[in-house]
């Protein structure tokens, strides 16, 4: 599966097993399947978008230009260690810089809304 993503972090790791000394390397990534980031209400009361938390494999750290930027990321379905299924990012490929910016600094033809209160 594809999908554009919003990669908002990136930052490679590498951790050693004190017990067995094997070494873990990787990619830790924080980022967001909804690119329009519109304001949203959600079914359970809650507001806005928590951003998706996973690792990426090592060998595609030279393919992260920068962050937050747009990226077409390749997913794989996999089974977690809850038992559950998870998406991991397999491949990603840099699309364009993103900047994100107060609806006012880029004037926008929909009207405010007011607080209730």
């Amino acid at each position: 599966m594809k999908q554009k993503i919003i990669l908002l972090f990136a930052n490679y790791y590498k951790m050693v097993d004190e017990r067995t000394g094997a070494i873990t390397e990787g990619i830790t990534s924080n980022y967001y399947f909804n690119i329009e980031l519109k304001p949203q209400g959600n079914d359970n009361g809650s507001v806005g978008m928590r951003p998706a938390k996973g690792g990426i494999p090592l060998e595609h750290l030279g393919k992260i230009k920068v962050a937050p930027a747009i990226y077409e990321a390749s997913f794989d379905m996999a089974i977690g260690s809850d038992g559950k299924p998870v998406l991991k990012i397999i491949d990603l490929d840099f699309v364009e810089e993103m900047c994100m910016v107060p609806l006012s600094s880029v004037g926008t033809s929909e009207p405010k809304k007011e607080k209730a209160g």
